[in-house]
């Protein structure tokens, strides 16, 4: 399973109930598929940088969680069909990189062989 990244803009002017319950509809679709919501952020009414749909502003609603690809395909789809939803976009976030123990790299044996016997025949000369 990947992690991911949901962002979602519902309609500004539909009732609290109602984001609520697209809420609990994106975490029942998302947990019913064998995927695991880690966060939603429910981030409020904000302005929109241009109107979408005639509205200039939005309810921003920001979904992080584990699954597989076919849930965010499935995630989407069901978005596309909510006549609440203003507009969204999925991004499959980055796995965390181990650190190497070493931090910088040492050169070749060979390398400093060269480097050694180069600076040798330079004070011979």
């Amino acid at each position: 399973m990947h992690r991911y990244e949901t962002l979602f803009i519902l309609h500004p002017e539909i009732p609290e109930a109602q984001v609520r319950e697209t809420l609990d509809r994106v975490r029942r679709l998302i947990e019913g598929m064998e995927g695991q919501v880690t966060e939603i952020q429910d981030w409020g009414i904000r302005d929109l940088a241009y109107p979408i749909r005639k509205q200039p502003r939005g309810t921003y609603v920001l979904t992080q969680y584990s699954a597989r690809a076919e849930v965010v395909k499935e995630l989407e789809r069901t978005l596309k069909l909510a006549d609440e939803v203003l507009r969204f976009i999925s991004v499959r976030m980055p796995q965390p990189r181990k650190v190497s123990r070493r931090a910088t790299r040492r050169p070749r044996p060979a390398a400093a062989a060269e480097q050694s016997s180069a600076s040798g025949a330079e004070q011979g000369s």
